[in-house]
């Protein structure tokens, strides 16, 4: 199962969701592998080293100049995920094969596809764009979730654009399925969250029950390099993000694994 997060607005907590679910998910003891495809390596930061670059991250993938397998990081900050990072390097990558005839959106399908059935899920963590990165995902993926920042007026700007995009890689890629907009940053006692909570629906075709809310947890867990079931399991947040991990376990048909099934 390959789920892509993707969003071409900046600043709706993105990368926040990708790392909290997949923490959440490999507590659900699924296998877990987060790949970053976000030049801004802030997975690979939050989840490896925001002072180091991977020693194979993604773009020697991509370029063919390494194996998917050796730039599996399977040591990271949280239990159960493992990593393929990535540097400043690959944006200048893309800018390389977007300009290249033939350029494939199918390469990084099959790139991955040597560790498809190694883990239960996969989940790509897209740039703010759309481009060809993400185009790349979506062809690659089962799913893809969008995640909207329900604390402002501004989030929904561009949704067209965006449902437009999705919509031409199903097209590409006919497996692949809208999974639902998550809200985050919300606060239903706000007026603005509940009314970008009404909007969205008119906008995408399921918009999930379980949402993220407006909290200070979340930038401390950034801070420290720590999720938030890492901080505190039982916190508002955490029991958010695991409603918002298995929302997306029954949307996708995911399920949990016992843990001594590994």
């Amino acid at each position: 199962m390959i789920i892509s997060i993707a969003n071409h607005k900046g600043g709706v907590a993105k990368t926040t969701l990708a790392v909290n679910v997949a923490d959440a998910l490999a507590r659900e003891g699924l296998d877990v592998l987060v790949v970053d495809l976000d030049p801004q390596a802030n997975v690979t930061a939050l989840l490896y080293s925001a002072e180091e670059t991977p020693g194979v991250p993604l773009e020697k993938v991509l370029d063919g100049s390494t194996s998917v397998a050796q730039a599996v990081i399977e040591q990271t900050t949280v239990d159960g995920v493992h990593l393929i990072g990535c540097s400043l390097k690959l944006a200048n990558l893309e800018r390389q094969l977007h300009a290249t005839p033939f350029a494939s959106t199918s390469l990084l399908s099959q790139k991955l596809a040597p560790v498809t059935k190694v883990y239960d899920v996969i989940i790509l963590d897209t740039p703010p764009a759309l481009s060809f990165l993400t185009a790349n995902a979506l062809a690659a993926s089962d799913f893809v979730f969008t995640p909207l920042s329900s604390g402002s007026k501004l989030s929904l700007i561009g949704a067209d654009d965006l449902v437009a995009f999705i919509h031409q890689a199903k097209i590409a890629n006919p497996r692949l399925k809208f999974g639902g907009a998550v809200l985050t940053r919300h606060d239903s006692r706000k007026k603005v969250c509940r009314l970008v909570q009404e909007a969205a629906s008119e906008y995408y075709e399921r918009v999930l029950e379980n949402t993220m809310p407006l909290t200070t947890d979340v930038d401390k867990g950034q801070i420290v390099n720590k999720t938030v079931l890492q901080l505190e399991r039982d916190s508002n947040v955490s029991r958010a993000v695991v409603g918002i991990a298995r929302e997306m376990m029954s949307i996708t048909g995911l399920e949990s694994k016992p843990k001594d099934s590994k």
